[in-house]
């Protein structure tokens, strides 16, 4: 055994050296008719050879493939853990017509990142792993760097400077102490005109860099993916004079040459500029939150799914009536009745029937369906029509399901540590079990991700368009004339009108229309100061608990500026029913809403 661990690591340092050239040409193979090209990563570009720490979000792999044949095939492209380890197999299937080119992204979660080989399968062909690079290392234990992606035009001097130490702490959320090597650099090797036009292939860096010029030229669906980014609590600094329009759109200004957009930050700057030390530093404060999986907090049990309390006593009492009956009372009896020789039959099955009594008893308590809860707070921007989404899902399940979770593209999985803690921040051992997921439709989860009696905590984040919308009109009496078009029905809701009044209602149904009269005693805040609460709540490394706070609040004062609104809803309609056949309730359901009406605070 010990032989075979030291030949696997062998082969894994073996392929980690093959493999570090490769991270500046793409990789270009030919199996069978089809031609394959994976595109190259981005490559280290200082000294710390790699981001140490990376634990969140998707690398992608974009492959380029040709089908040179006169008939339709389908490839299936796949990464695979190496043999002895836990981790996960992603896998996708595409289907190619004769003659067609398409270009497709496979996307790895950076917490369960084990190999660096992608197999391609073709029909009639002996299956090929092409060596692709890797430039994120999220090794359990070392310290954490901040994963900065660059783009080819961002010049070199920005990269040799260094933050001023203690900026960090300026930040709310952010640690007081710095690093002694806080970046972690990673050139892009490709322009921006081909960068990819999905967030995911971004999420796993924590802030990126680039050039006003590059913004521009920019296709609008890269564009779009960035600004996805930032709404999700990426950070973006622009090597500019001001933070170009098209990615600060609906954002509030922070002061800082930036802007506050969903849950993340754009800051513009550049070297020459009285500016440009407040923007490095903005641009460390910004890259040391840690978005990070963590363990289910004990005191925010009821925000997620529970574990059924085992029926001890009743099992107990079970066996031992099982050991009393099918010994000495079976024993006494046959022996009264000279009917010994029905020991080789009864006994078999007396046990047969405890088994069943027992099973039957499992079943009476907890059933065959499974359950979940979903905890979740939503940015919804009514004028850009997006909506922003973190939060939890979460399921027990008393029997396997066939088929795993199944989640949009535009979602953010991440899998938290269950009770028996095998798994935390990244860290995967053998035990953990082999997990597969599936890019072919959507991200299926299909297999090793929910098992049976123990329950499995998601932490999942994502930006998409949404149509939803509350509509407000204020009266000739000062009151406000609410229609309920969320999609959802409204426990509490919180509007703050154009002038900062406050007004409060409860019981909305999906749909209808209400008249606001009541004013809240409050007035509304800020608009820099929602944004900056916003951000505060996503630099929390525990998302949970803040949920489960705001679960029994009725203050939520600090997120209402003029022109926007806060709604309890009884189901989010932003947070999809992942698993089929699973009963799911919603324990913690905000949207924090800004009118279509509203200037945004600029």
């Amino acid at each position: 055994m010990i032989a075979g661990y030291v030949s696997t690591w062998i082969r894994v340092l073996l392929m980690g050296v093959s493999v570090a050239a490769l991270g500046r040409i793409a990789v270009a193979e030919r199996i069978g008719p089809v031609d394959v090209n994976v595109q190259p990563l981005p490559t280290a570009d200082n000294a710390s050879g790699s981001s140490r720490g990376v634990r969140h979000g998707y690398l992608e792999y974009r492959v380029q493939l040709r089908n040179s044949s006169a008939k339709k095939l389908q490839v299936e492209l796949s990464q695979e853990p190496y043999r002895g380890f836990g981790g996960a197999k992603v896998a996708r299937t595409v289907r190619l017509d004769a003659g067609q080119q398409a270009a497709v992204s496979l996307f790895q979660p950076v917490s369960v990142m084990t190999g660096w080989g992608l197999t391609v399968r073709v029909p009639g062909e002996e299956p090929k792993t092409i060596a692709v690079s890797q430039p994120l290392d999220q090794t359990y234990g070392q310290s954490l760097h901040c994963a900065v992606l660059t783009s080819r035009g961002v010049p070199q001097d920005f990269r040799e400077l260094k933050p001023d130490v203690g900026a960090a702490s300026a930040t709310p959320g952010a640690p007081s102490t710095e690093p002694s090597e806080p970046f972690a650099f990673l050139r892009s090797e490709t322009p921006v005109s081909q960068w990819n036009a999905h967030w995911l292939g971004y999420s796993c860096f924590d802030v990126i860099v680039v050039t006003g010029k590059e913004v521009d030229e920019m296709p609008g669906a890269v564009q779009l993916a960035l600004r996805r980014y930032i709404e999700c609590g990426g950070v973006v600094l622009v090597h500019a004079a001001k933070v170009p329009s098209v990615l600060s759109q609906g954002g509030t200004p922070d002061g800082v040459r930036g802007y506050q957009v969903g849950f993340g930050r754009i800051v513009a700057g550049y070297r020459g500029t009285p500016s440009w030390k407040k923007t490095r530093n903005a641009l460390a404060s910004c890259g040391w939150h840690e978005y990070d999986p963590q363990d289910k907090p004990s005191h925010t049990a009821p925000t997620l799914v529970a574990e059924t309390t085992v029926p001890v006593r009743g099992l107990f009492i079970l066996v031992l009536v099982f050991g009393i009956g099918i010994g000495p009372a079976n024993l006494w009896l046959l022996s009264r009745y000279r009917r010994r020789i029905w020991l080789w039959w009864n006994v078999p099955a007396i046990s047969l029937l405890t088994c069943l009594l027992v099973f039957a008893y499992s079943l009476a308590s907890e059933g065959i369906t499974g359950r979940g809860r979903v905890a979740s707070f939503t940015l919804l921007d009514e004028g850009q029509h997006r909506a922003t989404t973190i939060g939890y899902v979460s399921f027990y399940c008393p029997l396997t399901p066939s088929v795993g979770p199944q989640f949009s593209v535009d979602t953010d999985v991440m899998l938290l540590s269950n009770a028996s803690n095998s798994y935390r921040r990244g860290s995967y051992r053998q035990s953990d079990g082999y997990r597969v997921i599936d890019w072919t439709n959507n991200q299926l989860l299909a297999s090793g991700w929910v098992t049976a009696r123990v329950p499995a905590y998601f932490q999942i984040r994502k930006s998409e368009d949404r149509r939803e919308r509350l509509t407000v009109e204020k009266q000739k009496d000062g009151a406000l004339k609410v229609v309920n078009a969320l999609g959802a029905d409204i426990e509490r809701l919180y509007v703050a009108d154009a002038e900062g009044r406050t007004f409060e209602a409860e019981r909305i149904p999906a749909g209808a229309e209400r008249t606001l009269a009541k004013r809240a005693g409050k007035k509304a805040i800020a608009s820099d100061l929602r944004s900056a609460a916003f951000r505060a709540l996503f630099n929390n490394t525990e998302w949970l608990g803040l949920l489960g706070q705001m679960r029994q609040s009725r203050d939520f004062s600090a997120f209402l500026a003029p022109g926007s609104y806060v709604a309890v809803l009884k189901k989010s309609p932003f947070v999809e029913t992942p698993l089929s056949g699973v009963e799911s309730e919603d324990t913690v359901a905000i949207v924090c809403g800004t009118s279509k009406e509203s200037d945004h605070g600029r």
